[in-house]
C-alpha cells in the first residue's frame, strides 16, 4: 500500500511540528513546507525519513510559486494539505507585494497556494484540505475589506480575528466549490495552546492571562490530526477541543455564523481573487 503524502505549512516547531509528526507516525509521507532552512532540515532530521523539507514563505507570492513548481515536479498527488502557517498579533508591516502582514500570511498566501494545489488532490479519494482557524474567529463581527492593508486603521487583535474568520469563510466556500470532487475541507482549531507562536508576543495583562489558561500541543493537535484522518468526515465542519474550545478530546463545533453566510463568502472569495490572481478552476 503506497504512503499517503501530506504537506504541512509552517511545520518547523509548535502546532505544525507536532502535526507533521502525528502524520509521520501514522505512516504518512509529510512535506514540511517551512520558511526558515534551517530550522525546517532541523525537523526533518528529527521526523525521520518520512518527513522533506521544502522551503515556503507563504508570505511571498514568489517563494509560493517556485514551492509549487517543485511539489507539482516531483509530486503526482496530495492527501492531505494542511494549512497552518500563520502570525499572531504584530506590529503593522507589509509584504512584498504591498498587503499587510496578518492577512497575507494567515488568509492569502493560504487561498493562492491552496488553489494550485487542488489539481494534485481533487481527483484522490479520501483528500482532503484541513484550515487551521482560531477561536479569535468568534471575535470577528464583520468582513472588512476596505482598507484592510492600509496602517491607519491597523490593529493587531482585531485583523488577527478577521484572518481567522477569512480562513474558515474561505474553507466552507472552498468546500461547496468541491462537492462534485473527493476532497473535502475541513476547519481545525486548537484553543489557546503554549506553542512558540505565542510565545513570540509582547507581554500584557491579556496575554498573561491567556498564558494561565493555555493548555497543551499535544490538546491543541488533537483537533487537527482528527480533521486530517477522520474517514467520516463531511466537509465544513470546525474540530476544536471538546471542552469550552479549550481542553479535552476533539469536537465538531459551529463556526462564526458569518462564515455560513454565503453572499459574504462570494464578496471575500472576488477579493481574494483580485489580489492574488487566482481562482477556482
Amino acid at each position: 500500500m503506497m504512503k499517503k503524502t501530506a504537506i504541512v505549512t509552517g511545520a518547523n516547531t509548535g502546532l505544525g511540528f507536532a502535526a507533521a509528526k502525528g502524520l509521520v507516525d501514522r505512516d504518512y509521507h509529510v512535506v514540511l513546507a517551512c520558511r526558515n532552512r534551517e530550522k525546517g532540515r532541523a525537523a526533518q532530521k528529527e521526523l525521520g525519513p518520512n518527513a522533506l523539507f521544502r522551503k515556503l514563505d507563504i508570505t511571498s507570492f514568489s517563494s509560493i510559486e517556485f514551492f509549487l513548481h517543485e511539489i507539482k515536479n516531483n509530486y503526482d498527488g496530495i492527501d492531505l494539505l494542511y494549512n497552518n502557517a500563520g502570525i499572531m498579533y504584530v506590529p503593522y508591516k507589509t509584504t512584498e507585494e504591498g498587503f499587510e502582514s496578518t492577512i497575507a500570511t494567515n488568509y492569502l498566501g493560504a487561498f493562492y497556494s491552496t488553489l494550485e494545489l487542488l489539481e494534485l488532490m481533487k481527483y484522490r479519494e479520501d483528500s482532503r484540505i484541513v484550515q487551521v482557524s482560531s477561536i479569535a474567529m468568534y471575535l470577528a463581527r464583520d468582513v472588512r475589506l476596505e482598507g484592510l492593508h492600509e496602517e491607519k486603521d491597523y490593529n493587531p487583535w482585531t485583523w488577527y480575528n478577521y484572518s481567522n474568520l477569512y480562513r474558515t469563510m474561505f474553507a466552507f466556500e472552498l468546500d461547496d466549490k468541491l462537492k462534485n470532487h473527493h476532497t473535502k475541507v475541513v476547519v481545525a482549531h486548537p484553543g489557546i495552546t503554549k506553542s512558540r507562536l505565542r510565545k513570540r508576543r509582547k507581554r500584557n495583562l491579556i496575554t498573561t492571562g491567556f498564558d494561565l489558561i493555555a493548555t497543551n500541543i499535544k490538546t491543541g493537535v488533537a483537533p487537527v490530526l482528527e480533521a486530517s484522518t477522520n474517514l467520516n468526515i463531511k466537509g465544513k465542519e470546525v474540530f476544536g477541543p471538546g471542552v469550552i474550545h479549550q481542553y479535552g478530546k476533539p469536537r465538531i463545533y459551529k463556526g462564526n455564523k458569518i462564515a455560513y453566510d454565503k453572499e459574504e463568502r462570494k464578496k471575500l472569495w472576488n477579493y481574494s481573487v483580485e489580489l492574488t490572481g487566482k481562482d477556482y478552476k
